[in-house]
């Protein structure tokens, strides 16, 4: 529980349903006042439910942050929400479930879960503009086999409507949270304050094109990502990030024509079952969180890795970023794009 409008609105549902609920508030990263944090003890106490804290900062610290920064240190852009509830977050509420003798856990996603011959698939939410199961490609088979989603069959606004109807009007109003919780706005200023040396990493080089022509300088090579147009060098024409080489400190620059591809490869590949990915161009691979749907293919390899043929080319394929798997609205799988 948050304190947000979803995961107190979940625990409404859940109550409605006739589920004995136990409240349970992270705390990942905080700085000034925690209120999320009172806001979740006050609604748990109107809900007349168990509350508990578990203060997750040191290994919120150092399983996310320490991989948010690294990331971009190898010249990669690194996605932590993934990260956070691919290793973390689940991990972590499924262990307490354990020690609370709770046979379920939830949480405030906007997805839906159906079983299939045994197994468990993630849907895409209803509500298109919230639907949020992109994120949770890594969930394993047993996890999901605990898990209940209240708020998937829901539009945001009905859920708004919901905390209103039983009395919770303020929280009904509250802003969504947007970005990562330790770095919601410009990446720079965060990594820069979280290298002991960050003038050993982050220093003048050069912008080069692909045939290694020198262009003009960067400021570092952390500070640039694949795909990016803004704040390069002006050149008459449109450029774009194509690359980032840590070992030279050099940012390759192209045109848009040439930063698509038609192949790429992932790894720490999770995927449902292995044998629904075929020959066939009939899985939808998406490396965006919104507006991007590409037919393609998987193809599993050795180590949990898998190359994606698309059938159309694809733009500004980042590594660093996910990959996720879908065929008629489920989530297959997915990986971290090399």
């Amino acid at each position: 529980m948050s304190g947000g409008t979803d995961s107190s609105v979940a625990a409404i549902l859940l109550m409605e349903q006739g589920y004995e609920v136990l409240g349970i508030t992270f705390r990942f990263w905080e700085e000034g006042v925690n209120s999320h944090l009172q806001d979740a003890r006050n609604l748990a106490r109107q809900l007349g439910i168990e509350h508990y804290v578990y203060d997750a900062c040191d290994i919120f610290r150092e399983t996310v942050v320490r991989y948010f920064t690294e990331e971009y240190l190898a010249g990669r852009t690194p996605f932590p929400c993934v990260k956070c509830n691919n290793e973390l977050k689940w991990k972590l509420i499924l262990e307490e479930a354990d020690r609370l003798g709770c046979e379920k856990v939830a949480m405030g996603h906007y997805v839906r879960m159906e079983k299939d011959n045994g197994l468990f698939f993630l849907r895409e939410g209803v509500d298109p503009d919230k639907d949020q199961s992109f994120f949770l490609w890594g969930l394993t088979h047993s996890q999901l086999s605990r898990i209940v989603f209240p708020l998937g069959k829901y539009f945001k606004t009905e859920i708004r409507r919901i905390a209103a109807k039983n009395g919770f009007k303020q929280m009904s109003e509250k802003k969504d949270s947007l970005g990562a919780c330790f770095c919601s706005g410009d990446y720079r200023p965060f990594l820069k304050s979280q290298l002991a040396e960050p003038q050993k990493y982050i220093y003048p080089g050069n912008f080069i094109d692909e045939q290694g022509q020198i262009l003009g300088t960067h400021q570092g090579y952390p500070l640039y990502t694949v795909g990016q147009r803004r704040g390069l060098i002006h050149l008459n024409r449109r450029t774009f990030v194509k690359e980032i080489r840590p070992e030279t400190n050099e940012v390759v620059l192209t045109s848009l024509q040439n930063m698509y591809k038609t192949v790429f490869m992932v790894y720490n590949v999770n995927v449902v079952d292995s044998k629904l990915f075929g020959p066939d161009f009939n899985t939808i691979i998406r490396i965006r969180y919104r507006k991007q749907n590409t037919p393609g293919r998987v193809v599993l390899l050795e180590n949990n890795t898998a190359r994606i043929e698309l059938a159309a080319p694809l733009e500004s394929v980042a590594p660093g970023q996910t990959a996720v798997f879908y065929r008629d609205g489920r989530v297959l799988g997915g990986g971290f794009i090399v």
